[in-house]
């Protein structure tokens, strides 16, 4: 793929991704929580917020790569990290305020892995799919 330069990245576009991932998770997870699905255990509502977040990042990823039409796997990387970066920032805001403890005090670090690479592999997908059928692609 001869588009993965990082001049090739648009951060505009991979802030909308994410706003269009974690939007479209959200709406999922309510909808799923509306239906009675999300009442079972905690081990079976971990997996269906992780496929949830999943889909959620395949469609940002998607959207975003379809209309930048250009490096897929940076922008899908973008859009992982910028979770964590945010993650970061409003914890580092407003961690403690309702319980006294920070969430980096209980985010371990296969949990931070686990997550990292679900929104990015998924995110990735998205974008590749997007690059795909794009209708005109940067090379």
């Amino acid at each position: 793929m001869h588009s993965e330069h990082l001049q090739n990245v648009q951060w505009s576009w991979v802030a909308f991704g994410w706003f269009a991932a974690v939007a479209a998770a959200s709406g999922l997870l309510l909808a799923l929580e509306a239906a009675g699905a999300m009442g079972g255990s905690e081990g079976v509502n971990s997996v269906v917020v992780a496929l949830a977040v999943a889909a959620g990042f395949v469609f940002g990823g998607f959207i975003m790569c379809y209309k930048t039409a250009a490096a897929p796997i940076l922008h899908g990387g973008a859009m992982a990290g910028l979770s964590f970066v945010v993650w970061f920032l409003l914890n580092l805001t407003f961690g403690g305020f309702t319980t006294g403890l920070s969430a980096w005090e209980g985010f371990s670090v296969r949990t931070f892995a686990v997550a990292l690479l679900v929104q990015g592999g998924a995110a990735i997908a998205g974008a590749w799919i997007g690059y795909r059928y794009a209708p005109v692609r940067v090379e």
